[in-house]
């Protein structure tokens, strides 16, 4: 249980995000080889087409966790990024992400590589491959040999061109509009932005995707990260859509934005430790929490270190859900994580 959402507004988001029924939810997948029980064997060794290469098509989600989809420069030092484009990424999500992308029931644009929120198809053909994704956006890949425009008219999804490394799918893309954003979270970036993502499909079930996103611009070096995606078998794709965003975003706008404030590092250091947390219906997790100069860092069932934004000297901002830490006599400190859903708490350990 682990939201992108910001707590102030994740209701509101959830409201515009209308998921339908739809039929053959539960549908074999033909094709797919199976264990003795009749399950998808998904290590099994990866599909090819006709000419040889790996077959990527499928009904695919990206597996790799909400970090870098709350902050996409996560693995990265803040002195990378512009202070411009730190100054407004820190404005954004003390705003509770009223102008994101999914408030505004627009493309995610550069997003759709880190969020976990948007299932997606892949159609495979020699001259060409197409993404499409649960709420109507797609990706066109062309692979007949084009070069990519020196001077594209920017888009919401770019302009993408793809050849083969041998096995690995190699794309790169530019042309995105600089009202997009990289993550949730809001990091900027310009027309400038260039993508390059490199596709291996390991086994039948998972497909690793490197990306490195360059914007000389405002970042001093390139994001690069590994985003797991895995197969979704014998199931369809639902359809999704976003509607009275306008009543949403009137609301959202209404709400005074939260303050970021200054903590003293003797102060942050009381909460530093691994705590063992359990959800509201059991489900148990853990999270460590450090401190690197006067910055706050949580690191979530292992999954990589992710910043806290301090809203008062115990209260902090994780990527919008709320990180509250209660000291106590003796030398311990409890936490309660709030999300929209519920409240996970727990202890340090001793």
């Amino acid at each position: 249980m682990r939201p992108s959402w910001l707590v102030a507004c994740a209701s509101l988001v959830f409201a515009t995000g209308i998921v339908l029924d739809a039929q053959w939810i539960k549908l074999t997948t033909p094709g797919l080889p199976r264990t003795p029980d009749g399950k998808p064997n998904l290590t099994a060794p990866a599909p090819r087409t006709a000419d040889g290469k790996p077959d990527l098509s499928g009904l695919w989600k990206n597996d790799g966790g909400d970090r870098l989809y709350n902050n996409v420069t996560a693995d990265m030092s803040v002195s990378d990024v512009a202070p411009s484009a730190q100054a407004l990424f820190t404005k954004r999500s003390l705003e509770f992400g009223k102008d994101s992308m999914e408030t505004q029931c627009l493309p995610l644009g550069p997003a759709y590589l880190t969020t976990r929120y948007r299932d997606m198809r892949i159609v495979q053909t020699p001259a060409l491959i197409v993404i499409a994704f649960d709420d109507g956006m797609h990706r066109t890949i062309w692979m007949d040999g084009r070069s990519l425009e020196k001077d594209p008219n920017p888009t919401w999804m770019g302009y993408s061109v793809g050849r083969w490394d041998g096995d690995v799918l190699v794309v790169e893309s530019n042309g995105y509009t600089d009202r997009s954003w990289l993550d949730f979270g809001g990091h900027p970036h310009t027309e400038d932005l260039r993508i390059t993502e490199r596709y291996t499909r390991r086994n039948v079930g998972r497909i690793e995707v490197q990306v490195t996103m360059a914007d000389p611009k405002l970042y001093s070096k390139p994001i690069v990260f590994m985003m797991p995606i895995k197969l979704l078998p014998d199931t369809e794709m639902l359809e999704g859509f976003c509607e009275n965003h306008h009543k949403s975003r009137e609301r959202m706008t209404t709400t005074k934005a939260a303050t970021f404030v200054q903590v003293p590092a003797s102060t942050l250091s009381r909460y530093a430790g691994t705590y063992d947390t359990v959800e509201d219906d059991g489900t148990k997790h853990f999270a460590t929490v450090t401190l690197d100069g006067s910055d706050l860092w949580l690191d979530y069932d292992g999954k990589g270190k992710e910043l806290l934004m301090a809203l008062s000297a115990t209260r902090f901002s994780w990527s919008g859900s709320i990180v509250e830490f209660a000291p106590l006599n003796g030398g311990g400190v409890n936490v309660e994580i709030h999300y929209v859903e519920g409240t996970e708490r727990g202890a340090r350990r001793k």
